[in-house]
């Protein structure tokens, strides 16, 4: 099993925040809108974008064994979020209500044969399965430094 590890570091820049796996770093923000500088994706931003790139590595996996050819893929996402969930409203989800996305193929393949794909590819996907399934978080300690 694979372990993955990531920190996130808030820096003093309104909600920026630092965060890096691997030694690649990757800034987070808010738009100004919400208080933020702009300066990078938000967190659900991030979730859609995850979920678009976990798709495309999956399909890229899965399609030579599949004899699924294609140039190229396009993943179109978008999640609807009602912000009242994390300001407190016990009635609304904090996070996502729902997420949609569109595959575009560019390929010779029928309609069908690009329906079957996208179903292999949702059905094994890492990112979807997580957000579909759900996954145990758990706050494992809390330091002092």
């Amino acid at each position: 099993m694979e372990n993955y590890q990531a920190t996130a570091r808030k820096t003093q820049s309104g909600l920026q925040v630092d965060v890096h796996s691997r030694g690649v770093h990757t800034t987070i923000d808010e738009p100004e809108s919400l208080g933020g500088t702009n300066t990078g994706m938000n967190p659900v931003e991030l979730v859609l974008s995850s979920l678009g790139t976990s798709l495309q590595a999956t399909a890229a996996a899965l399609a030579p064994a599949s004899k699924f050819n294609y140039e190229h893929m396009t993943v179109n996402l978008e999640g609807d979020l009602d912000a009242a969930g994390f300001m407190g409203d016990p009635d609304i989800r904090n996070g996502f209500q729902e997420i949609r996305y569109q595959l575009q193929f560019k390929t010779q393949a029928s309609q069908e044969e690009c329906g079957r794909f996208a179903d292999l590819v949702a059905a094994n996907c890492p990112v979807e399965d997580m957000l579909r399934n759900g996954v145990a978080v758990t706050l494992d300690q809390v330091e002092i430094i």
